[in-house]
């Protein structure tokens, strides 16, 4: 009898320590996950902090613009300086997206974190189905 309560309890703990690991690979993959997501909304947010700032300068190059027109002309270099400030902030705007962009296709387990392939069923690392 003892014997079988022996194997029993061995039995119990090696599940006990077996769910244990499962449970650590998903808190860390959960926890992996979420700096992911804070990363691409800290993207989004530059992203849209950028694109204020082009609409800012969209708006004064329309003032110096309709202020031509009006009569009170506006140096060209000024306009010209003007224009490439929001060539650069589109420029930086586009490159923004794309790394969101990017960052959203990553693919990773949900347990462990590891990056995945199109077409994986389960992890590469740990074996969890994906």
């Amino acid at each position: 009898m003892n014997e079988k309560l022996a194997e029993l309890l061995d039995t119990v703990q090696k599940t006990a320590v077996q769910a244990a690991d499962v449970a650590s690979d998903a808190a860390y993959g959960v926890g992996k996950k979420a700096g992911e997501l804070l990363s691409v909304a800290k993207l989004r947010i530059r992203a849209a902090t950028v694109e204020g700032s082009v609409n800012e300068a969209m708006m004064e190059l329309g003032e110096m613009l309709y202020a031509t027109h009006t009569g009170d002309p506006t140096d060209s270099e000024t306009l010209l300086e003007k224009l490439r400030e929001i060539d650069g902030l589109k420029a930086e705007l586009a490159a923004l997206n794309a790394q969101i962009g990017r960052e959203q296709e990553a693919r990773t387990c949900a347990t462990c974190g590891a990056a995945v392939q199109d077409g994986d069923a389960f992890c590469r690392e740990c074996g969890g189905k994906l």
